[in-house]
């Protein structure tokens, strides 16, 4: 099996030195290393082209992948790298997502977008200064405030900021990493609103990568334990256990990315014999699509941009 790719935090972790002004600790006492993840089953190949060939179908003539916003076309970027794909072939009209991603700097009010199509850039290994001048660092340097220590009020957003600075090789000051470690809750996890309500998965995913990209790895034993405790009887992972307990491709993916960035040993977050990644496999369908859960069985492309990319960075 090939060397797992750690696909959100990749860039941050080989991409750039640690910036000197970052507040970087060694791994705690015990966390395992990233090198010795370890991975039970592997996503096979013939289930990645299938997925890509959805992902092409999906694409619109000004070469956008739409879905929630326009964050979802740079989900289906993160995806595309980590299947193998270079996202500037993908084209409509000759369009790419590249293409599309530089065509929006002028309608970019929102930090955590802009986090995100920066992250899908450096991925893509293509320029960060949109044709048109545009500094995609500089529009996500620049939202930080130091009286709240936030680029975004809102926390996902927030969260890829300080992941996608980390790839640009960005300094991130010390009160940014202490503000965001302090916003995990008793139950070890981040909740996806500020003022803080219910923890969930998708945003504790992004949040202890954002951290374990930084050096902060203190977080990281209660993060694992409120994995734990949303874990789904089959292996996968469930939004909040406060909605329910059904496990969904969006969570499973996404948390799957977190335990990849942690160096998690996947056997032994095995559940009645099926581990995390065996589960994502058992949610995508014939079309390649992934469905969102067993309860809602239709391709959505949603699911697929966000769970895609754990399948292609454990794809075999």
């Amino acid at each position: 099996m090939r060397k797992v790719i750690l696909f959100l935090s990749a860039a941050a972790l080989v991409a750039v030195a640690p910036p000197a002004q970052a507040a970087t600790a060694g791994p705690a006492a015990g966390l395992p290393t990233a090198t010795q993840t370890a991975l039970p089953t592997c996503f096979p190949q013939s289930a990645i082209t299938r997925m890509v060939d959805y992902i092409r179908t999906q694409q619109q003539p000004d070469g956008s992948f739409p879905s929630i916003g326009q964050s979802s076309t740079a989900d289906a970027v993160y995806t595309l790298v980590a299947s193998g794909v270079d996202p500037s072939t993908v084209t409509q009209n000759g369009n790419s997502a590249i293409d599309w991603i530089y065509s929006q700097t002028g309608t970019l009010q929102d930090t955590g977008v802009a986090a995100k199509f920066l992250l899908a850039l450096i991925l893509a290994h293509r320029s960060t200064v949109a044709p048109n001048g545009f500094h995609l660092v500089a529009r996500v340097a620049d939202a930080y405030d130091p009286a709240t220590g936030l680029y975004d009020p809102n926390p996902t957003g927030n969260a890829y900021a300080l992941i996608a600075l980390r790839a640009a090789g960005e300094r991130i000051p010390r009160k940014a990493l202490n503000t965001w470690a302090g916003l995990q809750q008793p139950d070890g996890g981040w909740s996806a609103y500020l003022p803080q309500t219910n923890s969930d998965t998708n945003t504790t995913a992004v949040a202890i990568i954002a951290l374990v990209v930084n050096g902060r790895f203190g977080p990281v034993p209660a993060a694992l334990d409120y994995f734990r405790s949303q874990q789904s009887a089959d292996g996968g992972f469930t939004f909040s256990t406060y909605y329910g307990t059904e496990s969904d491709a969006n969570s499973t993916g996404l948390v799957i990315l977190a335990l990849l960035a942690t160096g998690q040993n996947l056997a032994n977050w095995e559940r009645a014999g099926v581990d995390p990644v065996e589960r994502l496999i058992q949610l995508q369908n014939p079309s390649g699509a992934f469905r969102y859960s067993d309860s809602f069985p239709a391709d959505n492309a949603f699911a697929t941009f966000q769970a895609g990319q754990a399948a292609g960075a454990t794809r075999c």
